[in-house]
């Protein structure tokens, strides 16, 4: 999974995971997330362009995001007319307007101090990006960068052995294995989605299992 394959990916727009709407999950769940709250602050980890920043900004809140490609992060200012305000960062670009901004680079090299005040991360296409070994290591980083917000992750799981990654299959007990020793986890949602999903069942899947978890940091954790 080195950076290429996802640069890759966005030069030859192979990109079956982009979605033309914001998620309809985020869309059901989020007011009971938020508790009608508006003005909090957002991060989106390997973001992509997804539609979902924009649901987050018409819903009064702050954005920031990290993606990979330049390119998806020009498209997400081009889709919302907005004019950035262009940057050096120490993994490369960094474009801001308004309530957005987006970290354009290497996930890994983001720090506190550019995520100050983060109060959600909302993983929808992370943590199922990457193969199994970077998972542990990247669910680390996030807790390190954003040690005081919830989390709203959202997950795919299905028979491994019939379909390559990514996205990659992430089972119940994996959600736990990475989180549960500082998060209280609560599953908001499950459903067996193949029926949704040609692509998926294209392969052989019989099920594809789709889950959204809340993760609150535990006092003292």
């Amino acid at each position: 999974m080195e950076a290429q394959f996802w640069l890759n990916k966005w030069q030859k727009n192979e990109i079956g995971f982009h979605l033309p709407k914001p998620h309809p999950w985020l869309v059901t769940l989020w007011p009971q997330l938020c508790n009608q709250q508006d003005n909090l602050h957002v991060f989106l980890p390997l973001c992509g362009k997804t539609l979902d920043i924009d649901f987050f900004l018409q819903h009064g809140h702050r954005v920031t995001a990290n993606e990979l490609s330049d390119d998806a992060v020009k498209a997400v200012f081009e889709r919302l007319g907005l004019q950035p305000n262009v940057t050096q960062w120490e993994g490369g670009l960094c474009y801001q307007s308004q309530n957005l901004t987006i970290y354009a680079g290497d996930f890994f090299k983001l720090t506190a101090m550019h995520l100050s005040q983060i109060q959600w991360v909302y993983d929808r296409a992370a943590l199922i990006a990457l193969p199994k070994d970077m998972r542990a290591i990247y669910a680390q980083h996030i807790m390190q960068l954003c040690p005081d917000a919830q989390q709203c992750v959202i997950t795919l799981d299905y028979q491994q052995s019939l379909m390559q990654g990514p996205p990659f299959a992430l089972s119940d007990d994996e959600i736990k294995q990475h989180y549960q020793a500082t998060y209280a986890i609560r599953e908001l949602k499950s459903a067996n989605i193949i029926e949704h999903e040609p692509r998926f069942a294209q392969n052989g899947l019989p099920e594809l299992f789709q889950r959204v978890y809340q993760l609150t940091p535990k006092p003292n954790a």
